[in-house]
């Protein structure tokens, strides 16, 4: 399966502290002693001494409860990667202050890290009506639907933010935005932001392999294999470039190249299912089933309910003739999923068998007439001939040709 990369702000220590000194500023109460603390903390935070400054901040907190001390010591915690400690912090700094966005902001980048969507969306959304904020909040809020995969939405709030954004975060604005198009199969737009993005920052790695990825839907494997390749020259082990490298290499036919990344990538991780999966496919290719039947058979330990991996092994078994094997996995997999394809596989299974009368009534069932029409009407042609209906054969044959 061919993967994007989601990208996303990761929030920098000049980002996150830009945000804290504006809540501060909009609170200072003219209390010297309180800034002298703010500052030893602010020293002890960019020297990267986060477990110091914590200390400083809990005995400060004894005597002295404060909205800024709390909002600190949340702050500490996120770059700490304590999660659940920054948001039950945080959420106490919102209990004095409840109409702080910044206190929002951090609240909902810890909910959103702790896979709490529901909460970081309401937190974002409260954040849309603040002039400075705004745009993360909408952001923010695009990102959690995204979650949810409500894509058109998340879309709306992407464009919402693209107006009021600073010129920073338009590039992680603009990646959202080419992701939601993706899936929504508007490729060709999807392609014109990507493009947009690599203008604003022409190196980054995260843009050109979802760049990568749109040209490899619209079926420029070459191109996508160049940002493949080049990427993998500076990043040897990313298992997801390796996957999508082999998978290009495959559609272009190169199945002898796309098994060596594929190996490549199963030196790194034995065990990867994508990975076994496309390495049995070209093997398959290669017209090597046994190997193919091997790696699918390794891969269905770690996934077995893998619907495209059972069609797959069922290929292989159908080319080593194993046919009443092949029909068993078919069979199990329409019951899982109703797909034309492998309706259309079952019937060349049991036509092999010479089951002709069992092939028609399943290709009776593919739905899509239009786009399969040539297969359908062929194997539909040699049933009939086989079965002595050398007339319906005929015009099956014809229906072939205009498919």
């Amino acid at each position: 399966m061919l993967e994007a990369r989601n990208g996303g702000i990761i929030m920098s220590k000049i980002e996150a502290y830009n945000i804290l000194l504006k809540f501060i500023k909009s609170r200072n109460k003219g209390q010297k002693k309180l800034d002298v603390v703010l500052i030893w903390i602010s020293l002890l935070f960019w020297t990267g001494r986060y477990n110091k400054a914590l200390d400083y901040v809990d005995n400060y907190l004894k005597n002295r409860c404060c909205e800024e001390l709390y909002f600190w010591k949340g702050v500490l915690y996120y770059f700490l990667k304590d999660y659940f400690k920054a948001s039950e912090v945080l959420e106490r700094a919102e209990a004095i202050d409840a109409k702080s966005a910044e206190i929002k902001y951090f609240l909902a980048e810890t909910y959103i890290l702790r896979a709490e969507i529901e909460k970081a969306e309401s937190k974002y959304r409260a954040m849309i009506i603040d002039k400075e904020l705004n745009g993360l909040g909408l952001y923010g809020t695009g990102c959690c639907l995204m979650k949810k995969e409500r894509v058109d939405e998340a879309l709306g709030f992407f464009n919402r933010a693209l107006e009021c954004a600073k010129q920073d975060y338009k590039i992680h604005i603009l990646n959202k935005k080419g992701l939601c198009l993706l899936a929504q199969e508007k490729l060709e737009d999807a392609y014109a932001c990507f493009q947009e993005c690599l203008k604003i920052s022409p190196g980054d790695d995260s843009i050109k392999l979802n760049m990568a990825l749109v040209l490899s839907k619209l079926g420029n494997y070459e191109k996508a294999v160049e940002i493949y390749k080049s990427f993998l020259s500076k990043n040897p082990y990313d298992l997801t470039a390796i996957n999508n490298l082999g998978l290009c290499l495959a559609a272009l036919g190169n199945y002898r190249e796309a098994l060596e990344y594929c190996n490549k990538g199963l030196e790194i991780d034995p065990i990867n299912i994508d990975l076994l999966g496309n390495k049995g496919y070209c093997h398959y290719k290669l017209q090597d089933y046994k190997n193919a039947l091997d790696c699918l058979n390794e891969a269905e330990k770690y996934s077995k309910d893998d619907i495209i991996l059972l069609n797959n092994k069922a290929l292989c078994l159908m080319a080593l003739e194993n046919y009443d094997d092949a029909l068993k996995l078919f069979d199990r997999v329409l019951q899982e999923q109703s797909s034309d394809d492998v309706l259309i596989n079952k019937a060349h299974c049991l036509i092999k068998k010479e089951l002709f009368q069992e092939a028609l009534k399943c290709l009776d069932k593919v739905k899509n007439k239009i786009e399969k029409g040539f297969d359908v009407y062929v194997l539909q042609g040699i049933c009939f001939e086989k079965l002595g209906n050398n007339e319906k054969a005929i015009e099956y044959y014809n229906k072939s040709l205009n498919a």
